[in-house]
């Protein structure tokens, strides 16, 4: 029954097979990659995942406005709605206010102190245990605010995360902070899984790699994936061969 449940609600074929089973509970996960390489799906798709599996999550949204992202979902056929029906899913807008919106928004986005207090809110109001939270990105956190305050907020996040069993999964785009910050960051959480754009014969493809995840034993290998509407992310193993297998990338990674 376990085998059944995993294979119809994984995100999609062959994730939790890299990571060694599904992402553990209380823990910290960073999605880092390339711009356009598919950080936010893959967050959404984890994230619908958990839902799926009647886990409460929260969205905490610095790049876009709820609606683009309720749209964005749907694309790809998950429906958030039913989920915001039924109190699953709430949503922390502190994109908004940037663009001078003032309603049912984080009106200080980046008062810190002020959007920790407001998500301990929300998460009690979903029952406090086992939420999921993803926030989406670092990178205008990391712009607008000094380096400190913005690792002592992710700090505190995934603290909160973890005393609830719960998950955190963040997205950081390579290149958008110093490489000795984005390191800090990448040492600070539980799993890290990179996301790469990779220039072969004149082509751009994306490639997942997992580089780490506490207590799984994990399958350290690029695995080439497409973004594909009405189903979200497909990776793509070769039909013979092993998994621990390293592929050959003749092309360059594409950083910017």
């Amino acid at each position: 029954m376990k085998r059944l449940l995993e294979k119809k609600s994984a995100p999609f074929k062959g994730f939790y097979e890299l990571i060694g089973g599904s992402l553990p509970d209380a823990s910290s996960i960073l999605v880092s990659g390339d711009p356009g390489s598919g950080k936010s799906t893959l967050a959404q798709q984890i994230l619908y995942d958990e839902l799926y599996r009647s886990k409460p999550c929260i969205i905490v949204t610095y790049d876009t406005f709820p609606a683009n992202i309720i749209e964005r979902m749907n694309q790809f056929g998950w429906d958030p709605r039913k989920y915001q029906l039924i109190n699953k899913l709430d949503m922390v807008d502190c994109y908004s206010a940037t663009a001078g919106v003032t309603e049912g928004v984080v009106p200080q986005p980046f008062d810190l102190t002020n959007v920790s207090i407001h998500l301990t809110t929300v998460m009690e109001k979903l029952g406090n245990r086992q939420v999921t939270i993803v926030v989406d990105s670092l990178m205008p956190i990391f712009s607008e605010t000094e380096s400190k305050h913005a690792v002592g907020f992710l700090q505190s996040i995934a603290a909160k995360v973890k005393k609830a069993g719960g998950k955190m999964i963040a997205t950081l785009s390579t290149g958008c902070v110093p490489p000795e910050l984005f390191h800090k960051v990448e040492s600070m959480v539980d799993g890290v899984v990179e996301l790469r754009m990779v220039e072969e014969h004149n082509m751009l493809h994306r490639y997942l790699l997992v580089r780490k995840m506490d207590r799984r034993q994990i399958m350290p290998r690029l695995v080439r994936f497409d973004i594909v509407n009405g189903k979200g992310i497909q990776l793509k193993f070769p039909r013979f061969g092993s998994l621990w297998k390293r592929p050959s990338l003749g092309g360059s990674m594409v950083r910017s």
